[in-house]
């Protein structure tokens, strides 16, 4: 039987997300908030549960604001069961890893993590996902950290007090420099939209960049921003401001120049970085060229949302194109889809329909169910493999549902060459 796992905060962006990957990962899943989420459980195909549940689920994951993380694990830690997980998907970690710890039984095990990425996200291929182990993390550390690396996510291992100085940069500096960005903007009562006749590279990323985190949150940042290890960062973000407007003030050019040469110094290879921004914005255009080019042709994309849609180019303007679907006729901008291949055109359009075979197998603690999915990709009429975490009960198994696509017209035979395989490696099949 698949594990239970219940979501605190699952009506949120990120709550969804974090309840629909341990569903496709073959958890039980259900969801809970402070509003009723009845409707919403039923649209992602998950139950509904009270807080109040809590001790009935194998793993508890906390997707609250930081600064509800105390007063949601003193409620919820005294209920959970022993050998079940606590954790949490804060952006700060030495506070909610502490108040997990505090308010859980010793049977309890505790593990922090933190997606680098908001959430809406369709792949986690090339994303990372830090986790931070504790002294009570000994059985579902593997699981946990094998849950998000099958949906294609990187690991990093981290302690709490190394995340959040170097999240103190990466997030909060940087999203302190995008808000006074904004804040200026608006102090000088300029309207953003009047710029884009004049923008450069440059500029169009920052715009995007900052518009992005506009349209989040504010609670969020405000809290990412409380963080102790932010506030040096500020301050010295607000010397570096200071430091290099008195030069160019007094007129100091020289001055700037060497401060400049010492900023790229220490930067290291900013080679790369230039090649890398370069490809962005060649990429960009590369893209919005080769849509204006396809006027009058038939193409698929991947909107912003996920969504994918295909049907005729009718127009292409400037900044925007309009797409006339079999159902509606959509006006995109270029900068917000993805074009895809001609492959994934026909596959919108007839189904592309696909045989799945579904296959239980019994793996020890530690064995790499990933090795597993490359080796049955390689038999051949195996048109992919994926797999997710069936059963993880058991102190020294963990059951993994591997779901092997086949050739139609040939899935008997495939199968028995899949079943061969699993059994030649000495694995037992469910």
């Amino acid at each position: 039987m698949p594990f239970k796992a219940l979501v605190i905060g699952g009506s949120g962006d990120m709550g969804r997300w974090c309840a629909l990957l341990m569903k496709r990962a073959g958890f039980q899943v259900s969801i809970s908030s402070r509003r009723d989420v009845r409707a919403l459980a039923e649209s992602m195909g998950v139950g509904a549960a009270s807080v109040e549940d809590a001790g009935q689920f194998e793993m508890v994951v906390l997707s609250v604001p930081i600064d509800a993380v105390e007063g949601t694990s003193a409620h919820v830690g005294p209920l959970l069961k022993p050998g079940s997980l606590l954790m949490d998907l804060s952006s700060l970690k030495t506070g909610p890893v502490a108040s997990m710890l505090r308010h859980t039984p010793p049977e309890v095990e505790v593990i922090g993590a933190h997606p680098l990425f908001g959430p809406g996200l369709e792949s986690l291929e090339g994303r990372t996902i830090v986790l931070v182990p504790t002294e009570r993390c000994e059985r579902w550390l593997s699981i946990i950290k094998d849950v998000f690396e099958s949906a294609g996510a990187s690991i990093v291992i981290s302690t709490s007090e190394e995340h959040d100085r170097k999240m103190a940069i990466v997030q909060g500096l940087t999203h302190y420099m995008y808000i006074c960005w904004g804040r200026t903007i608006e102090r000088l009562s300029i309207d953003i939209s009047d710029l884009d006749a004049y923008r450069t590279p440059i500029f169009s990323i920052t715009k995007d960049m900052a518009g992005r985190l506009f349209s989040r949150n504010p609670e969020m940042y405000a809290l990412i921003q409380s963080s102790p290890d932010v506030r040096p960062a500020r301050r010295a973000f607000i010397d570096s401001c200071e430091e290099i407007s008195a030069l160019t003030d007094s007129g100091n050019m020289e001055g700037f120049a060497d401060i400049f040469s010492s900023i790229a110094m220490h930067y290291g290879d900013t080679g790369v970085a230039r090649a890398r921004s370069e490809r962005l914005v060649r990429l960009e255009q590369e893209e919005s060229a080769t849509i204006k080019r396809s006027t009058g042709m038939e193409r698929a994309f991947s909107l912003a949302s996920g969504r994918k849609v295909y049907g005729v180019i009718k127009e292409a303007r400037r900044d925007d194109f309009v797409l006339e679907t079999p159902s509606e006729t959509l006006v995109l901008r270029y900068d917000s889809v993805t074009p895809l291949e001609q492959e994934s055109l026909m596959g919108l359009k007839d189904g592309s329909p696909r045989i799945g075979r579904d296959i239980l197998v019994k793996m020890p603690i530690g064995a790499d169910a990933r090795i597993m999915g490359w080796a049955l990709s390689k038999i051949e009429g195996v048109t992919g493999v994926r797999h997710e975490t069936h059963d993880a009960m058991s102190p020294d198994f963990v059951v993994y549902r591997f779901t092997v696509g086949v050739q139609p017209g040939q899935s008997d035979e495939i199968l028995q060459r899949v079943l061969a395989t699993i059994w030649g490696l000495g694995y037992e099949v469910k």
